[in-house]
């Protein structure tokens, strides 16, 4: 897999919980067993929109063809994985969100694993 093929792959993501974060948060966070009052709809809207901009520097990123905008980029991306997987291993292990929890911390940990081995183990490969 290129650097390219995962950032298409984290923009497929990205789109889709950037989208229902910001169009219909109460119905996603109904999956994983978490109602929301009003400050919870405002702040996943918030969140849907951050969402958004990472999947914005993922399209950008696998156009670009300068490898120091790739490298910038997937670190940025590791940086929101690597607290994305934590945060929802925390959440997960503490017993209070439904067993579909455990997909958001093996994607999480998939596309960390992926950032890390761009950055760290193959940066000839960005």
């Amino acid at each position: 897999m290129t650097l390219r093929h995962l950032f298409g792959v984290n923009l497929v993501f990205a789109l889709f919980f950037g989208l229902t974060c910001a169009l219909v948060p109460r119905q996603l966070c109904s999956l994983y067993g978490l109602p929301l009052e009003e400050a919870g709809v405002w702040t996943t809207r918030l969140l849907g929109g951050s969402i958004l901009g990472f999947a914005t520097l993922m399209w950008f990123g696998r156009r670009t063809a300068l490898a120091e905008a790739r490298r910038a980029i997937a670190l940025a991306l590791l940086v929101q994985d690597s607290i994305g997987l934590a945060a929802s291993l925390a959440i997960q292990l503490g017993g209070r969100i439904a067993l579909i929890g455990w997909s958001n911390v093996a994607l999480y940990g998939l596309l960390t694993l992926g950032y890390g081995v761009f950055l760290v183990l193959a940066p000839n490969r960005i």
